[in-house]
């Protein structure tokens, strides 16, 4: 077993005994101040998460994504599909999963759509192109390409809400993944075949059109874990906080602090082409560091709807032991659907021809437990 020596313990104190210090400074000299928790004000919200799990075939990457939304109602988004082109596998996965959490937050009926996360790292997520996305240009009839596969996402936004409706929204709903897609890559090319960049391009306009569709509502991004640097370059915001509030109130009192962010957003060109489709995303982020219960977490709230005492005053009657039990239900149940599709999947791969079994053993086998 490995032992922490006395040199590497005497740097870690070191390292932590600065950032301390430097933090320490930095909140004696920070103008805002925390203000108290105002009372509960109850209200109705949804709280959405997600999951996802792939397997790595011989043959094909053959992945799930799990969304549900915990409200007034329940309702479940469960896609399984198959990866093409085989790169940036664990990114676009990433993607296709936040997609779907966003679809199912957009059709939510409740007051406030609560998600996990930074509804400022929604927005600078990349899409993981294999080549310089410019040469798409090139190669297709791009503007004209955007315009109708985003009319087809409307009416395809459509047919997502009555499954969910129905309960029965359990097949793939990337359009990227379609026949529809392929040709549409064949009537717009002009030039050499992308198909797989185009490929990842799609998947990141039907993400983009989802948040979109998302931000028509009360949005209220939640981040557990962040590392904001609006206070200092160097030393994160949540240790200043921590020692802002100690300094303020002389231990972790319950409060909030509204902020105006600093980093502002970087909209890619076919969304500021195609404005009156994207309208949403142009919206300002408003942001609160917010710490619902004494001796809790610290938390980043984030909406492009106002966040003032008002809605403050509704999250705190949303929270059970510092956090909003909507997302802990949400979270909890999207977990529990993550091993039922696991299992659905493993059965899918047995229901298959015997002859194809050969196209399914997986790289990992040989080093995992048996």
């Amino acid at each position: 077993m490995w032992k922490l020596s006395d040199e590497t313990l005497k740097k870690l104190e070191s390292e932590i005994e600065r950032i301390f210090v430097r933090a320490e400074e930095i909140a004696g000299k920070v103008e805002d101040k925390w203000r108290e928790i105002p009372e509960p004000v109850e209200c109705k919200a949804c709280g959405v998460d997600g999951s996802r799990g792939l397997e790595k075939l011989s043959s094909a990457i053959l992945y799930f994504v799990t969304s549900v939304g915990v409200g007034e109602d329940l309702k479940e988004m469960s896609e399984v599909t198959v990866l093409k082109p085989h790169i940036n596998i664990e990114e676009r996965i990433r993607l296709h999963m936040h997609t779907s959490e966003f679809r199912i937050g957009s059709f939510a009926d409740e007051e406030i759509v609560l998600l996990d996360g930074s509804l400022r790292g929604a927005f600078i997520r990349p899409a993981s192109y294999i080549d310089d996305p410019k040469k798409l240009r090139e190669s297709y009839e791009l503007e004209s390409f955007v315009q109708d596969f985003l009319e087809i996402l409307d009416k395809h936004f459509e047919a997502i809400g009555d499954d969910l409706r129905k309960d029965n929204a359990k097949k793939n709903y990337l359009l990227s993944r379609e026949e529809v897609f392929l040709k549409m890559e064949e009537g717009y090319r002009k030039g050499e075949k992308r198909v797989e960049d185009l490929m990842i391009f799609a998947e990141y306009l039907e993400y983009l059109h989802s948040l979109n569709r998302l931000l028509e509502k009360n949005a209220v991004f939640i981040a557990k874990n962040f590392y904001t640097h609006e206070f200092d370059s160097e030393i994160t915001d949540a240790a200043i906080l921590e020692l802002l509030s100690i300094k303020q109130f002389g231990f972790e009192k319950a409060g909030y602090i509204i902020f105006k962010p600093r980093i502002g957003k970087i909209l890619p060109w076919f969304v500021q082409e195609q404005k009156r489709s994207f309208k949403n995303l142009f919206k300002e982020i408003n942001l609160a560091f917010v710490r619902f219960e004494d001796h809790g977490g610290i938390y980043l709230v984030e909406s492009t709807e106002k966040i003032d005492e008002d809605l403050i005053a509704k999250l705190k009657s949303l929270e059970v032991d510092g956090y909003p039990l909507q997302l802990l239900q949400a979270h909890k149940l999207a977990k529990i659907k993550r091993a039922e599709i696991r299992k659905l999947v493993f059965s899918l791969i047995s229901s298959l021809k015997p002859e194809y079994f050969p196209l399914f053993k997986r790289g990992r086998e040989i080093v995992e437990d048996r």
